[in-house]
């Protein structure tokens, strides 16, 4: 396929800077960066795009990565399309409806012919032609999937310095990965010409507001076509379910699905993560794993050891506690880690 077939292209009905979707919109990001090299951009032009870069099946970015084809095919862009955001999003789902009337196909047959990963995709126990409302579907269990998979689309704990003179945003994994970010005293910041310690109340308090943003993206409820052509954004589900209405809502014009922008799984999974990278015991048990490595590598010039580790461990437990207490009273009050057996075996007299 050459890059020239991967452009899209779709029609402005107002002027670029009056979308208030405009981030979850490729034709809009494309024009509004138009805008900004000088060109003029109005109401009714036909906006061509391509995505480029890793996008990791991410609508909004893939819409911040959506770019001009002239700058793509420019001989010295080093610029490069998404292909498996193409082959995820613009091959796969109209093969699975092609395919839907066949016997013994289902999405994770047809993802694996395209080479994509079957991971990400349910495995259907019937997809012909009579499969009723009460499909049943075969997915691994959270606890047999690898983190590394599981936790893909999971965001790492944010933290800001508060030193007056820094102020610098950091990210934290895990123990494991970012031991440059503790000390014995607690967090600090890892700049070398900061170091500033973060008291243990300022963590909790902006790991709760994180939580608490993530909580409320989840209750707003916006739905999202899945096809990034179309761009329709809404918080009304349609009489049809999750079909897409299309970008004049006339229930045409668009074959693609409607889905939460922040889903509930998604929200226990990134909970989990960050109730995760607070684990003492769990950092500890994945130095003893790692052991074949002397030194864990992390980002900048200074490696920590193992054994500095371990003892960070130790010393910080009360204050990781803390911290992995907050999350765990989210993960107490979520209903999705309980099993009504009264739902399940409600059959039996």
């Amino acid at each position: 396929m050459l890059v020239a077939d991967l452009k899209m292209q779709q029609q402005l009905t107002k002027d670029p800077k009056d979308y208030a979707n405009a981030k979850s919109m490729p034709s809009v990001q494309v024009a509004l960066r138009m805008l900004s090299n000088g060109k003029t951009v109005r109401a009714k032009d036909v906006i061509s795009y391509i995505f480029t870069g890793t996008n990791g099946n991410s609508a909004e970015s893939a819409s911040s990565n959506a770019m001009p084809p002239d700058e793509v095919l420019r001989a010295d862009s080093e610029l490069k399309p998404d292909i498996d955001y193409y082959l995820h999003k613009q091959i796969l789902p109209p093969v699975e409806r092609l395919c839907a009337p066949l016997a013994l196909t289902n999405i994770s047959r047809l993802a694996e012919c395209l080479g994509l990963d079957t991971s990400k995709y349910r495995i259907s126990g019937a997809t012909g032609a009579h499969a009723g409302p009460q499909e049943e579907t075969i997915q691994p269990l959270d606890s047999q999937v690898s983190d590394a998979i599981r936790f893909a689309n999971c965001e790492p704990l944010q933290l800001r310095c508060l030193a007056a003179g820094c102020r610098k945003a950091f990210d934290f994994r895990s123990l494991v990965d970012d031991a440059r970010a503790v000390s014995h005293s607690g967090w600090h910041c890892p700049a070398t010409e900061c170091g500033q310690a973060l008291p243990n109340l300022a963590v909790v308090a902006q790991l709760e507001h994180q939580i608490r943003t993530l909580l409320q993206k989840y209750y707003e409820g916006w739905l999202v076509c899945d096809d990034p052509s179309c761009g329709n954004r809404t918080r009304q589900m349609s009489v049809y379910g999750h079909r897409c209405l299309g970008p004049r809502g006339h229930g045409s014009g668009c074959l693609g699905r409607m889905g939460f922008t922040t889903g509930e799984k998604a929200i226990w999974n990134q909970l989990v993560y960050w109730e995760r990278s607070m684990d003492v015991s769990r950092a500890k048990e994945r130095l003893k794993s790692e052991a074949e490595h002397p030194r864990v590598k992390n980002e900048g010039d200074n490696d920590v050891t193992a054994e500095q580790i371990a003892v960070l461990a130790e010393v910080n437990r009360e204050r990781f506690e803390t911290c992995r207490g907050v999350v765990k009273g989210y993960l107490d009050k979520s209903g999705r880690q309980w099993v009504d057996m009264g739902s399940l075996f409600g059959f039996v007299q």
